[in-house]
């Protein structure tokens, strides 16, 4: 019996087999597009086209809830039977499901779910779970991926060490395309009352950008994809805002750390832009590109993870804020242990400088006898899923999966209780 893993994003899908390895990873675009020539494509075929400029997507799941299934259905027939991503899975039945699902998914559309896995495609075995409360199974790699630290660990951190609880407490921050979300684990299991949602993620962040750019240079309003390129490879979470602010007014050579020129697509020699460094000026002649100049813009909209205040939006708190208000949640005793196993997954903690911030912001509202570490790994986007793979050979994930015959025997509401989404 083989083991398939789908962390369900809202932006990607990572998928694969069940391996210690990350190299079976597959990741696909969770979306269906529709191209200015009226095509549709699934997923990945998206890269099949030159001109990326005003298409339009349609994504299964909004505000964090899978709402269209015959969209998601679509993106996951594509992922299991195309040769392009080369899974080549065409039976079900012997084949046990871990899926990733957002916390407090309203329950009728975690029973479709349900229903959608045992029913029409007949998997042998469910378990779902927020993809971060798979990431207390992956310890040991956990230690590698924190952030060198040379303070003194407090007495009760200390304590906990010794005797080998120190790993049971671990606070996951899962910074995604809709949401970022806090989830507190306790001895391998969320602490549901701790569960914190921050409703700005890697669209908020686009929007800001794409706003930025319309407003200052040429109008991107319909340019999704272009604005995503340009956020993954130019966007940087500043460590002093005000700071980085003053070297853009500047002159001299601290501003150019801070301006880049990006090569805009003209679909012939470029179909997805770039950054133009100082070896591609001497390669190519600037005045046969169009260039974008990006100034503050590349740390502004990161900026509201931290101050959401600065696009005036005062209604949300920003992510240190977040952060406590979980925290707080938590018996006092296990404060210290958690704010020292902090681990950052999420496609927007691929952004350079996130966890050195977020490490110094909460240093500064934090006891000071507290011990902050914080771990990103190399890749935040497939972490989740490769702690998936090293939970799927736990004993753990043996006793919690939910098999068809017991779906079939007491139905999808008593699968819904027995995965325990409820405070």
């Amino acid at each position: 019996m083989s083991t398939i893993i789908i962390d369900n994003g809202s932006y990607e899908i990572k998928i694969g087999h069940a391996s210690n390895g990350v190299e079976s990873v597959k990741t696909l675009q969770n979306s269906i597009i529709r191209t200015k020539d009226k095509r549709l494509l699934i997923s990945n075929q998206l890269s099949t086209i030159n001109d990326i400029s005003g298409v339009q997507f349609k994504r299964p799941i909004e505000r964090g809830q899978l709402v269209s299934w015959e969209v998601e259905k679509m993106i996951w027939d594509y992922a299991f039977e195309s040769t392009d991503v080369g899974l080549n899975i065409d039976t079900f039945h012997d084949k046990d499901l871990i899926l990733s699902e957002a916390p407090f998914t309203i329950p009728q559309m975690s029973m479709n779910s349900d229903q959608v896995v045992f029913e029409e495609y007949g998997f042998n075995s469910l378990y779902k779970s927020p993809v971060g409360g798979f990431v207390p199974f992956n310890q040991q790699n956990n230690e590698k991926i924190y952030i060198p630290s040379t303070e003194s660990v407090g007495e009760t951190a200390v304590t906990a060490v010794e005797t080998g609880s120190y790993s049971d407490y671990q606070l996951v921050i899962d910074s995604g395309f809709n949401a970022t979300w806090i989830i507190p684990m306790v001895k391998g299991v969320i602490y549901w009352r701790g569960v914190k949602k921050l409703d700005i993620g890697g669209r908020f962040l686009s929007g800001v950008l794409r706003e930025q750019i319309s407003f200052r240079h040429y109008n991107v309003t319909d340019e999704t994809v272009l604005i995503n390129n340009i956020k993954n490879e130019s966007c940087f979470v500043s460590l002093d805002y005000n700071e980085s602010l003053k070297k853009i007014k500047a002159k001299g050579s601290n501003k150019q750390d801070h301006v880049i020129e990006y090569v805009l697509p003209d679909f012939n020699t470029t179909t997805q832009g770039y950054v133009l460094t100082p070896e591609l000026k001497e390669k190519y002649k600037p005045q046969s590109q169009q260039i974008l100049k990006l100034y503050d813009e590349r740390f502004t909209a990161p900026e509201t993870l931290f101050h959401p205040e600065i696009v005036d939006v005062f209604n949300k708190a920003g992510i240190v804020e977040t952060i406590i208000d979980s925290i707080n949640t938590l018996p006092e005793i296990v404060r210290p242990l958690i704010v020292a196993n902090i681990v950052m997954i999420g496609g927007n903690c691929n952004m350079r400088g996130f966890e050195q911030r977020l490490l110094n912001e909460l240093k500064i509202v934090l006891p000071v006898e507290w011990e902050v570490r914080i771990g990103k790994p190399s890749n935040p986007s497939t972490y989740g899923r490769e702690c998936a793979s090293v939970f799927s050979q736990t004993e753990s994930y043996q006793k919690v999966k939910i098999t068809k015959k017991d779906y079939e025997e007491h139905g999808p509401h008593w699968v819904h209780k027995r995965f325990g989404y409820s405070l």
